[in-house]
């Protein structure tokens, strides 16, 4: 009977961590805006020599952006919760590349990826003045 305990013990834990983010993070607050909250990893923070900084956002959205994106977007968005973002920041050109996004339903499950190609990602953009783009950028590239 107690090997069949520890095989659904270990089933249960498996099927828990496969429903959502297994990485911890250290949620840190950059600002509400319009479509809901954003937040920054601050335990994913990389600084690189020539000024670059990698990190993950997480935004969760409020229920007017959820019907606005179901709208957009199709049925599959009726769910969706939040979305985790990883870029990269230049910080002394205040530029910025995202490498990938993954929308999660409120049940941790998958909406969709994004990711960008392997050869360094989508061409850098100017970070908008104003943002939370330059709020991230303030609080990274100190």
């Amino acid at each position: 009977m107690k090997p069949i305990i520890l095989i659904k013990g270990v089933l249960i834990v498996f099927y828990l961590l496969s429903q959502g983010e297994v990485i911890p993070a250290d949620w840190k607050f950059i600002e509400k805006d319009d479509e809901g909250f954003w937040f920054y990893d601050a335990e994913t923070v990389e600084r690189f020599p020539d000024y670059r900084t990698r990190v993950r956002t997480k935004k969760n959205y409020e229920r007017n952006s959820v019907l606005a994106a179901k709208e957009r977007y199709g049925k599959g968005y009726e769910a969706l919760d939040h979305v985790v973002a990883e870029w990269e920041i230049d910080c002394f050109h205040k530029r910025f590349k995202l490498h990938s996004a993954i929308f999660y339903s409120k049940e941790k499950v998958v909406i969709e990826r994004y990711l960008a190609n392997q050869e360094g990602g989508i061409t850098p953009e100017e970070i908008p003045s104003d943002s939370y783009l330059e709020l991230l950028l303030n609080k990274v590239c100190d």
